[in-house]
């Protein structure tokens, strides 16, 4: 399983934030670590004893793969030391209204974990005072199981914000509705729960915040990629070589430091892209370089498969016209021009012309054998010595080809 990217979640802040009204349930696709600026769900590290008595230690997030998972196919895996727990935080402006704030989880050997809910009363309106609510969490070994705050029994102290300080306890354990309707009614806060207590791997995903009909997905997806290509020509002549570059790069990190590119391409004729032999290479500081000799025209791509981490992705089309080879020369064996013509195939017209003071005349024309080869015969009525060139049309694939300009000497008639 290849690294994902490395963060360590801020501790949970109270916020109070406008309640909106229902509309339906929704789901925003979580590009790597990538929640939008302002997002009322994001993700958290809180401590396990107490909300800010973390372990301290840095907290490596890996994207995994999860196609059994609750929601898409890739989940964030943690495996923490024991002390913090890492999970979701949910910013609402309506306790009461907010009866979903959770999300998927998955512990091979079970995991516990602890849960924090965070209500201001009225009479502590537009203080930095918040009640915070404790419970703790606990899941057993297995597949995915959905954990939700806003009906656990929590163990209440009133904090204030601008020190993280407790500043009074609120007594035996309540659930949210109960210590809201004890304390003036409703109020905005938040939810974070997490896990990784007891040192054990899990994984998170599909975040959730909400009410019945009205419930947001967070669903936790790898980073985007952008696979780009480019090329030493665009136009060869058979036989010559092209260099092509590929990248790939992700939306968030920049280019990849690993990963795997496969060009492809469709020859001439062809419906369908093919990997070419040869060229399915390791990225390198983000790109890598493989060289082709196409015979004809042929268009090519990278294709990146993804990671672990990372979407895949293809570039966009790199075309590479062929202009035919042509050689010609004067048959010493009777009044006659031979050559050959490359790429080799059977039955492309070649045709000799003469250069005049009027412009070249044709003299005449022939097909090619299968090896490319052809021999045209020089009209017997020519005198002296005269300048001739080859030319080949477009055929298969390839760009038109002429032969250098030569002189058809006298003792060839």
């Amino acid at each position: 399983m290849r690294r994902g990217f490395f963060i360590v979640v801020g501790a949970v802040v109270a916020a109070v934030l406008p309640f909106s009204a229902a509309h339906a349930d929704s789901t925003i696709v979580v590009r790597g670590l990538g929640f939008a600026a302002g997002s009322s769900t994001s993700l958290a590290i809180v401590g396990c004893t107490g909300l800010y008595a973390t372990s301290g230690e840095p907290v490596t997030t890996y994207l995994s793969p999860s196609p059994d998972g609750p929601a898409g196919t890739r989940a964030l895996k943690y495996d923490l030391g024991g002390g913090s727990a890492v999970g979701s935080q949910h910013r609402v402006g309506s306790m009461a209204a907010t009866t979903v704030a959770g999300l998927a989880v998955t512990a091979p050997q079970g995991t516990s974990g602890v849960a924090y809910a965070g209500y201001q009363s009225p009479e502590d309106a537009g203080t930095t005072l918040l009640w915070v609510g404790r419970a703790s969490l606990a899941v057993g070994a297995g597949g995915w199981q959905q954990v939700d705050a806003p009906g656990l029994t929590y163990t209440w102290t009133k904090y204030d914000f601008s020190t993280h300080q407790p500043v009074e306890s609120g007594g035996g354990p309540s659930t949210v509705a109960e210590f809201m309707g004890a304390h003036g009614g409703d109020g905005a806060g938040f939810y974070a729960l997490g896990f990784g207590c007891d040192g054990n791997p899990f994984k998170i995903d599909a975040l959730r915040t909400g009410s019945p009909g009205d419930v947001t997905t967070y669903d936790l997806e790898g980073y985007t990629t952008a696979t780009g290509i480019s090329g030493s020509a665009t136009r060869i002549a058979a036989g010559d070589a092209v260099t092509l570059h590929g990248t790939v790069s992700t939306d968030m990190v920049g280019p990849l430091a690993q990963g795997l590119l496969v060009l492809e391409a469709q020859e001439f004729g062809e419906q369908e892209f093919k990997p070419v032999d040869g060229a399915a290479l390791q990225v390198a500081g983000g790109g890598t370089t493989a060289t082709v000799e196409p015979s004809s025209h042929t268009v090519y791509r990278w294709r990146f498969g993804g990671s672990s981490s990372a979407e895949g992705s293809v570039s966009p089309l790199f075309t590479v016209d062929v202009a035919s080879v042509v050689t010609a020369v004067a048959d010493p064996g009777g009044p006659a021009v031979t050559g050959q013509v490359a790429p080799g195939r059977a039955g492309v017209p070649v045709t000799l012309w003469q250069l005049g003071p009027k412009g070249p005349v044709r003299l005449g024309t022939a097909p090619t054998a299968a090896d490319g080869g052809y021999r045209i015969t020089v009209p017997a009525d020519l005198t002296g010595p005269f300048r001739y060139y080859v030319t080949v049309p477009p055929a298969g694939g390839n760009l038109a080809g002429q032969s250098p300009t030569q002189t058809f000497g006298p003792a060839a008639q």
